[in-house]
């Protein structure tokens, strides 16, 4: 190998080594993402600051918002709350109607069941 040829090459490696080690370039900055809430998640969890370079996983996001419209991304996560509530009520009334429903199949089961004992 000629001296010229490990010369560009220890080049090479230097600047591609320079480019790793560079910051990228942030010209967004800071971003507010609301996540979707869960179980036992407040409003204040649901709003998380965030960068373009972090790892975001979009299953787990309802919006994003630039950083100074923190108000828009408070009422989207108050909003976001407020729906997952109701959602958590109506399952809790559609399964007590469940039960109350299956409660009332059994008593009439046995009920049907003492008629047809009667009945023999």
């Amino acid at each position: 190998m000629k001296k010229s040829e490990l010369k560009n090459l220890i080049k090479e490696a230097l600047e591609a080594e320079t480019l790793e080690m560079k910051e990228p370039y942030n010209e967004i900055g800071e971003i507010i993402l609301v996540m979707k809430p869960k179980r036992g998640m407040s409003m204040d969890d649901m709003v998380r600051p965030a960068s373009i370079f972090d790892q975001i996983d979009m299953n787990e996001i309802s919006g994003a918002y630039m950083s100074s419209n923190k108000s828009a991304a408070r009422k989207a996560a108050k909003d976001a709350l407020k729906e997952y509530e109701m959602q958590k009520e109506a399952l809790k009334r559609e399964m007590e109607e469940y039960r109350t429903a299956k409660k009332e199949i059994e008593e009439k089961k046995s009920k049907a069941k003492e008629l047809i004992m009667k009945l023999k």
